[in-house]
C-alpha cells in the first residue's frame, strides 16, 4: 500500500519510464506522495488506458458518493 501512495509504478504493471516522467522535485528517499494537476492529467493510469478526463472525473465522483453512502448505511 505504501508503494501506491508514493507513486511507485511497479505495482501497476507499467514500465519504468512512466515513473521518470514525473517531476524531478522528488526527494532522494522517495517520500514525495503528491503530484501536480498536470502530472495527474498527463500520466494517470486512466489516461494511459484511454479514459478521458471528463469520464474519469465522473467515475471518481460516483465512487466517492458510493463510498460515502455505504459508510453512512454501515454507520462507520
Amino acid at each position: 500500500m505504501a508503494g501506491l501512495l508514493l507513486g511507485d509504478a511497479s505495482h501497476h504493471g507499467t514500465s519504468q519510464g512512466v515513473s521518470q516522467r514525473y517531476s524531478q522535485e522528488k526527494p532522494e528517499d522517495g517520500s514525495r506522495w503528491y503530484f501536480s494537476r498536470k502530472e495527474i492529467e498527463e500520466y494517470s493510469p486512466s489516461k494511459q488506458d484511454g479514459v478521458d478526463l471528463k469520464k474519469e472525473t465522473y467515475l471518481r465522483k460516483s465512487y466517492c458518493t458510493f463510498l460515502q453512502d455505504l459508510g453512512m448505511r454501515l454507520k462507520v
